[in-house]
């Protein structure tokens, strides 16, 4: 079906007037990811048409939390009338019931507005991606991880993107030498001034590999930090970071072609690297098996590639159970 066509049926839709065979074709063409840009771009059009209610959110929920805070209800007006025991519960029932279509609006509106505004770009468990955004730059998202970009703007006013997880930034420099800021939880910014580097930001902690250029660092207790090639900066999850001035490339871009690298690294770091990438959880119960460490480099595009190469080098036996994987020394 061509373009125009389509315009037509998804501004019917967002009219309310399209037909139930009009909705169907909608939800179709919408599974396929490549047309959800599409879609967007149609709704701004549409919106910036026909002026729309702007929902004051700040009165919409203060009227809600003096909903919740009025216990009593309002003093009645002078009417003879027949009470019923069930009146005082269906008043009640009557503002739980318009409190909770309120609250479920403005939770459904935070939530498309989230996505009208931003574009997320992921990947799976044991996927590894990479993605050009509109400016040129190239992101290969590790597994398990999550980039979310400005839909509108990104590129003319700033570059400012979210990442939950793991990514590696091939920055695009532009002539008026604007900024590209890569923004995590925690109160944790990396802009940058330079080209190449790695971005580690999960549960554990965060992380961040210069390998060309430089980065300024924004660290959750409010200091600053300026990183040159070959650094490497961890930070805890308490807000503590530290700077290893000179550190190999190899060992944060080796996961970029399914590569684990391992340098005397216990085996309770090896199972949090299988869960994180593979969203497999594995449990060492064995308290000295747990504390044996391996070196080497290995390829595994599953977890049961790794699985077989553990335990063929450390002689462990690996049980599976209904919710995790269990590694024990093989008796």
């Amino acid at each position: 079906m061509n373009s125009p066509l389509i315009k037509n049926i998804v501004f019917d839709f967002f009219d309310g007037k399209a037909t139930a065979i009009q909705r169907k074709y909608i939800e179709a063409w919408l599974a396929d990811e490549a047309n959800q840009e599409t879609y967007f771009q149609y709704l701004d059009e549409w919106e910036g048409q026909r002026p729309q209610f702007a929902l004051d959110t700040d009165k919409a929920m203060a009227s809600f939390e003096q909903v919740l805070l009025n216990t009593h209800p309002p003093a009645p007006q002078p009417k003879i009338v027949k009470h019923s025991p069930a009146t005082g519960t269906i008043r009640w029932w009557g503002w739980s019931m318009a409190a909770s279509v309120l609250l479920m609006s403005l939770l459904g509106g935070w939530l498309f507005r989230s996505q009208l505004l931003y574009k997320s770009y992921q990947t799976a468990y044991g996927q590894t991606t990479t993605f050009q955004l509109s400016d040129g730059t190239s992101v290969t998202l590790n597994a398990n991880s999550m980039l979310r970009v400005p839909r509108f703007g990104f590129g003319n006013d700033t570059r400012d993107v979210f990442l939950k997880g793991e990514g590696a930034f091939n920055v695009t420099h532009k002539a008026d030498n604007q900024r590209f800021v890569v923004r995590t939880d925690g109160n944790f910014q990396i802009e940058v001034l330079g080209t190449e580097f790695v971005v580690y930001a999960r549960e554990r902690g965060k992380r961040v590999f210069l390998n060309k250029g430089k980065v300024k660092l924004e660290l959750p207790l409010g200091q600053q930090l300026y990183m040159k090639p070959g650094n490497v900066v961890t930070v805890a999850n308490s807000g503590r970071y530290q700077l290893t001035q000179k550190a190999p490339a190899r060992p944060y871009l080796a996961w970029k072609e399914h590569w684990f690298y391992f340098d005397n690294t216990t085996l309770t770091e090896v199972a949090e690297q299988i869960r994180e990438r593979f969203g497999v959880q594995v449990v060492v119960t064995d308290t000295e098996l747990a504390q044996r460490r391996i070196a080497g480099n290995f390829k595994a595009e599953k977890a049961d590639d790794l699985l077989q190469i553990l335990t063929e080098l450390l002689n462990l036996t690996v049980v599976k159970t209904r919710n995790h994987i269990e590694l024990r020394t093989s008796k």
